[in-house]
């Protein structure tokens, strides 16, 4: 499930992304040096590429720390053991 904050920040980062594709495309008819589209095109790419694993990555630490929490928990006998497992399995199922 997405929170309602996560969708807010996904719809504005398609908005900058198609911003700066609409951009780059316009400047390059334009004949902006160093901007051409036909040869640059490949960035995209790699921007959308970096995006994903960016994304990725800061979901995999978010639920590393919520698994250490929840060690924690357990530990100071805040929570049982199988409170505990399931609360890490649904964090696992987020992904």
């Amino acid at each position: 499930m997405v929170c309602p904050a996560e969708a807010e920040m996904k719809r504005i980062w398609c908005g900058i992304v198609i911003m700066v594709v609409g951009l780059w495309i316009w400047l390059s008819c334009l004949g902006v040096p160093y901007i051409s589209f036909s040869k640059n095109w490949p960035l995209l790419l790699i921007a959308l590429g970096i995006y994903i694993i960016a994304r990725r990555v800061r979901k995999a630490v978010r639920t590393h720390r919520s698994a250490g929490v929840i060690i924690n928990d357990l530990e100071d006998g805040k929570i049982n053991a199988e409170d505990a497992i399931s609360e890490i399995k649904r964090g696992k199922n987020d992904r």
